[in-house]
């Protein structure tokens, strides 16, 4: 009985064994046909090292190299399968370095049970997004995001009703409103979407209404989306992240009652959110990121705002408004920007919060008072900038005993009313400070402390003291070995930079000592200085060697002298070399050819040697210069032909050999020397001869057609230094501080040229300054001027044109110059358009003409009566502000720099008369100019 017992449960044991067994996945779970698509999608790109932007990491090997067809492709990587069935489910090919494109027939379609799929990070440039993809109706989870797709999103892409997440963003695509609406109607388990940097331009705001109460991520950055957004989104009941950033044509705002949500992040920069912040946003106890940056809302921010004890990100920077004390409550907060905000007032003395504070920024404000000493007792701040408001006195906190900023990395207190004696030994404390800036305060000097010799800054990466007083370097330095910028300009340094200066700073890159006192230099510090700026100082003695690695050699106005080293070629990194108003006499060194060499194509952008006693000829190896793009050797001694062969240059913008001895014609020009960049030629002041060639302006391609940015202006150079010239209109000589991309001008006045005036100048549609004045140009003055669509200023004096003046020129509705004095013009002068706004002294020296504004009348024309001025009844400064406007609206850059030849001339006629017109007819001409330049 016993042994039939044991046998009975031998048995169940093994059937159930048995059983169990058959039920356990097979050891090899990859269908084949699973596996070889996968094998034959990978067989259509190509691999490249991946470089993933943002959240992907940097991958130097591709996931599909361990992808073996004599493998189970359920343990390549990258491949998830279901352990029961062996069907792939998942594939995450996400910065796999793969560039090629997604065909329709793409054997990726055929993997119908996907249900995860990342193929974000790769390269799929000039790619649709095929319409297959609704065929894997199993996806919960599709991320394409940055991989350069395409065109127009299929409508397709709302078949996949099981979606929970979808990220398109950083692609070229967008949507058609009626398939956005179809796929936010479909797609009904949505929870997260991404569309950053597409563009929904099409696409209507409240077509989000009918995302589904389930969504929980919304992000539509740099999207740009235009009208109205529905505030209802801000209602969904597990919205938890909006990010809505950057996209200007959006009006909204946020909801004023009612508003209990589980948001975390908030994200409203870059939009127009008017209103502001309500008071219930106080509501939001969940909140960590607000940013409201750039909505351009007015107001104040509301006390609630110090409800919400677990923000740690708050930026409301580049708006107006005044903030409340309750403002710096929020206990956890870590990041805190109220910059650009024109708050007035005074900041709160005393704070109970923030003690997890890493950054504060309050710059570019309004704020008065005195800085406030909790400031300098928040345990964790690293950062902290309060540069361009109005705060005073002195900087008492940093002397207090009980100084804890032990974190703070960067201090910027410049461009304030600070006061009161600064002490090596008061900074000190500050052990981990890596930046400092205090320019342009009221502050005496920086002295070491008596009691303290051994006050360092051991940690110190970026000294500014710009514009404080300064007599000496600060010795405190010294043992600053880390010591990378240091700006020390516009102070009252006197002596010279000492050899112990020199070696001080090894790991020195930038160094402005500009605008002081110094008079010599015996070494230059630092073995990699970048940047040398010793403009404006009292130099004399020959230029100083500059570093092997200088890229930035900036030492104008100056006294120095002796000839320039050839030396200077051995610089392999320089970019900008203005040694301009010095006394450097001698020869351009014939020695650039060693620039063609280089392996970098920005070197020597800028050759400024303008305003000393240099001679010879210009050296021909300046053609291997081929980034160059200004070249100012005005005012010099220079004999020699003009330079054509400088037309081979591809980049050269600027052109100024002003007031030197040239001499002789100017040769015909073929495509070889082409000047096809350049945007500005001044050869006024000097003795050339002979016709100006037709050819020359036919190759002046830059000044046919400059597009004018809608935007911020843009100058010629870079962040440090910006390119300078002196440009002439009536007779007077003013200096652009900056040169905009978009200002052309032609000077060829006070020279020997004859001939006629070539009509192919009238090509120039973009030409703004032309000045032909002081030749011995013959002829009648082409009609085709008239075509010069932008052209303010016209200066034809002196010379020996004849016959009509051309009523084409009546055109030029933006002309502000005109200077058509002492020739043999003859006739009526024509009133068209603004005509009859220029003074008598345009037209003198020309017996033949007649008719307003000149006294001579025409036949049996009565005398013209001059309209009455009425410029003695506006303030000065009301004038001064329409001259700048002025300028900057027309493009010229005339602005304050005219406002300065007003003022210290008399205010000239002419600028009055340009400055009274009638403004609405200016402003049509404007809309009117810009619309052609657009078309």
């Amino acid at each position: 009985m016993l042994y039939l017992i044991l046998c009975f449960l031998l048995g169940f044991f093994s059937s159930s064994l048995l059983s169990f067994s058959l039920s356990l996945p097979p050891t090899h779970l990859c269908r084949p046909e699973q596996s070889s698509a996968l094998l034959q999608f990978k067989s259509n790109f190509s691999l490249s090292i991946s470089n993933c932007s943002q959240d992907y990491h940097i991958v130097s090997v591709h996931k599909t190299d361990s992808w073996d067809k004599d493998t189970d492709c359920c343990k390549w990587e990258g491949v998830v399968c279901d352990n029961w069935k062996g069907n792939v489910i998942g594939l995450d090919l996400s910065c796999s370095g793969l560039i090629g494109s997604i065909q329709s027939n793409s054997s990726l379609f055929s993997l119908q049970n996907l249900r995860w799929l990342n193929l974000a990070g790769n390269y799929f440039g000039n790619s649709e997004v095929p319409s297959e993809f609704g065929k894997l109706r199993s996806l919960t989870y599709l991320n394409l995001s940055d991989t350069a797709l395409t065109g127009f999103v299929p409508h397709e892409i709302s078949l996949l009703s099981e979606l929970v997440s979808l990220d398109l963003g950083q692609n070229y695509l967008l949507f058609r409103d009626h398939d956005f609406n179809m796929l936010v109607h479909n797609l009904t388990k949505l929870e997260n979407i991404v569309l950053d940097r597409m563009s929904l331009s099409l696409v209507v705001p409240y077509s989000f209404l009918n995302f589904t109460v389930s969504l929980k991520h919304l992000s539509l950055s740099y999207c740009d989306l235009q009208g109205n957004f529905p505030a209802q989104l801000f209602h969904l009941p597990f919205l938890q992240n909006i990010i809505l950033r950057h996209n200007p044509n959006l009006i909204g705002y946020l909801p004023e009652t009612n508003w209990s949500s589980p948001l975390s992040l908030l994200d409203v920069s870059g939009t127009r959110f008017p209103k502001g912040l309500p008071a219930s946003i106080g509501n939001l106890k969940h909140l960590k990121a607000l940013s409201l940056s750039s909505c351009v809302f007015m107001g104040s921010i509301p006390s609630a705002l110090g409800n919400l004890t677990k923000l740690t990100f708050l930026d409301i920077s580049n708006n107006i408004g005044v903030f409340p004390s309750s403002a710096f409550n929020p206990t956890s907060l870590t990041f805190m920007d109220f910059s650009s905000n024109f708050l007035r007032g005074t900041l709160p003395n005393n704070i109970s919060g923030l003690s997890y504070l890493r950054e504060l920024h309050l710059y570019a404000n309004l704020l008065r008072g005195r800085v406030p000493g909790w400031l300098f007792s928040l345990p964790s701040l690293e950062y902290l900038d309060l540069h361009s408001n109005k705060l005073n006195g002195p900087i008492d906190p940093i002397q207090e005993p009980n100084l804890v900023l032990l974190n703070l990395t960067s201090l910027d207190l410049s461009s304030n009313n600070l006061s009161g004696n600064i002490k090596s030994c008061m900074l000190v404390k500050l052990r981990n400070l890596r930046s400092l800036d205090l320019s342009f305060n009221n502050l005496p000097s920086l002295t070491r402390c008596s009691n303290d010799v051994n006050s360092t800054l051991p940690m110190i990466i970026e000294f500014h003291f710009s514009s404080c007083n300064m007599q000496r370097f600060p010795s405190f330095l010294n043992a600053s070995k880390h010591l990378k910028v240091l700006d020390l300009s516009n102070n009252q340094i006197h002596g010279s930079i000492t050899k112990w200066e020199g070696e001080g700073w090894e790991d020195l890159s930038t160094l402005n000592l500009s605008m002081n006192f110094l008079t010599s230099v015996e070494q230059i510090p630092g073995k990699h200085l970048y940047i040398l700026d010793l403009r404006s100082n009292s130099l004399q003695g020959l230029l100083p060697t500059p570093p092997q690695e200088l890229s930035y050699y900036l030492i104008s106005n100056n006294e120095l002298g002796g000839e320039i080293s050839s030396r200077i070629c051995n610089l392999s990194f320089l970019s900008v070399l203005d040694l301009s108003k010095n006394k450097l006499s001698g020869t351009i060194p014939d020695c650039f050819r060693s620039f063609r060499d280089q392996p970098s194509v920005t070197v020597l952008r800028t050759v400024n040697l303008n305003g000393n006693q240099l001679e010879g000829s210009i050296p021909q190896s300046l053609t291997n210069c081929y980034s160059l793009e200004v070249l100012d050797l005005g005012n010099n001694n220079i004999n020699d032909t003009f330079p054509y062969w400088l037309g081979t240059l591809p980049n050269l913008k600027v052109l100024v050999l002003r007031s030197n001895r040239f001499h002789g014609d100017i040769p015909n020009f073929n495509g070889t020397f082409s000047f096809s960049s350049l945007q500005m030629i001044d050869l006024s002041r000097n003795e050339f001869t002979g016709h100006i060639p037709p050819e020359l302006f036919e190759n002046l391609k830059s000044m046919k057609d400059i597009q004018v940015s809608e935007s911020d202006p843009v100058y010629i150079g870079g962040n440090y230094y910006r390119d300078s010239v002196i440009v002439t209109t009536k007779g007077s000589d003013f200096k652009l501080e900056r040169i905009l991309v978009s200002f052309t001008v032609i000077d060829f006045s006070s020279n020997h040229f004859k001939g006629s005036i070539p009509k192919e100048v009238g090509e120039l549609k973009s030409l703004i300054v032309l000045n032909f004045s002081h030749n011995s140009l013959a002829g009648n003055i082409p009609p085709s001027l008239g075509k010069l669509a932008a052209l303010e200023s016209l200066d034809l004096s002196s010379n020996k044109l004849q016959g009509r003046i051309p009523m084409q020129l009546t055109n030029l509705t933006f002309l502000g110059v005109l200077n058509l004095s002492h020739n043999n013009l003859e006739g009526t002068i024509p009133l068209a358009n603004h005509f009859d706004t220029f003074p008598n002294d345009s037209y003198v020296g020309n017996s033949g003409l007649c008719g307003f504004p000149l006294s001579k009348t025409c036949g049996n024309d009565q005398e013209p009566k001059s309209p009455p001025s009425t410029v003695g009844d506006e303030s000065e400064i009301a004038l001064i502000w329409k001259i700048a406007a002025m300028g900057y609206g027309s493009g010229l850059v005339l602005g304050l720099s005219m406002g300065c030849i007003a003022f210290t001339t008399g205010r000239p006629r002419w600028l009055v008369k340009m400055i009274k017109r009638n403004p609405k007819r200016r402003m049509r001409r404007r809309i009117h100019r810009n619309g052609r330049r657009k078309n």
